[in-house]
């Protein structure tokens, strides 16, 4: 599978968007846990999460047209800074500061983060042939490497700094973000990638392929399911008494999708993908439906694996499905539109989960 790391620029690129992509798996749950430590409430820590989300996903296609139409190196040198200083704010803001200012810096923090994964995918036509199976594994090892980011992204920030202090774990996603997102806008095929001619230019952009807008259907659905996972996880486990291993929970989660990314590449690209698609969905759905019915933390653990397990292999498909079914000149924003459902829905998920691990319970918002 690491074979196709051996391609010139692949690894470098790898490296450095994930380290850009660390906050990712962190800043979410961070900002939940931070506004609760400050506030006293899950379903406001879940509002403040739910905005940074809904302004990535809203900000991404925006973000990935232009980059489509103008190169990804401009946008990433003025976002990347932008998004890391207001996340660094957030951080500074003193305990008592209203609620609005973290709305705020949330919101800019979102808005101006680039789509860095979009970005990423957008260079494996430039840097891997499609030959054999070598695009398939680029997309399979891409979802493996990242899954090792979003499992030390909660293990590390949020488990062992985040558990010390929310405020530094949220630095040192800031510092990440930015001196990663640097570096990668410094690729030489970045700076080389110029825009693409689209045969027409309108508001529509990638979502003129009906599959783009099934894909974002999909996602949105199944972003739902995160965004309860990271409110309903850490709420269930407080009422356990065991709030401190919410980022090795968390972890373990990545990790079960890290096992299934290496299981889908070694058995090569899917003869029927979009029948594979559609099971691997609905595993996605049934086994994370289940965590609400877990009691104790080595339950919700062996749960949050198992459910983990289905996410690497559902992109790993869907993005080798989307260089298919894409309007030329709009594959970063199409790329961008899978994880625009998938924000839009967590943030949705984990607002709505945050009233109901308040008002009724944690299983109920896992539910």
């Amino acid at each position: 599978m690491l074979d196709v790391l051996r391609h010139p620029g692949v690894l470098r690129a790898f490296l450095s968007s994930c380290v850009a992509q660390l906050s990712m798996g962190a800043i979410g749950l961070l900002l939940i846990l931070h506004t609760r430590d400050v506030t006293g409430d899950y379903a406001t820590g879940g509002v403040v999460a739910g905005v940074y989300a809904l302004a990535l996903g809203l900000s991404n296609p925006v973000l990935a047209r232009l980059a489509d139409r103008r190169g990804q190196g401009g946008v990433l040198r003025v976002g990347i800074p932008l998004s890391a200083a207001a996340l660094l704010a957030q951080a500074a803001l003193s305990d008592g500061a209203p609620l609005a200012a973290r709305l705020a810096l949330a919101l800019l923090a979102g808005a101006a983060q680039p789509p860095v994964g979009a970005y990423r995918r957008r260079l494996w036509p430039v840097l891997v042939p499609d030959e054999g199976d070598a695009r398939h594994r680029i997309y399979a090892t891409e979802g493996v490497l990242l899954e090792i980011t979003y499992i030390l992204g909660p293990v590390v920030i949020v488990g062992g700094i985040g558990s010390w202090s929310t405020r530094a774990g949220i630095v040192v996603c800031g510092v990440s973000l930015l001196l990663g997102g640097l570096v990668f806008a410094r690729h030489p095929a970045v700076r080389a990638l110029r825009g693409e001619p689209v045969a027409e230019r309108d508001l529509v952009g990638a979502l003129r392929a009906p599959g783009v807008v099934l894909t974002l259907v999909m996602f949105l659905a199944l972003g739902v399911t995160v965004g309860a996972v990271e409110v309903g996880v850490p709420a269930a486990l407080e009422g356990m008494g065991e709030r401190d291993l919410t980022g090795l929970l968390l972890g373990g989660w990545g990790l079960g999708s890290l096992l299934g990314g290496v299981l889908i590449s070694r058995a090569g690209a899917p003869s029927r993908p979009v029948r594979s698609l559609a099971l691997l969905v609905a595993a996605w759905g049934g086994l994370h439906a289940a965590l609400a019915l877990a009691g104790s933390p080595p339950v919700l653990a062996v749960g949050l694996f198992l459910a983990g397990a289905t996410i690497a292999p559902t992109f790993t498909v869907m993005n080798g499905l989307l260089d298919h079914i894409v309007v030329p000149g709009t594959l970063t924003e199409a790329f961008t539109w899978t994880s625009t459902g998938m924000t839009v829905g967590v943030a949705g998920g984990g607002a709505v989960a945050g009233k109901l691990a308040d008002a009724v319970s944690p299983a109920a918002a896992l539910a």
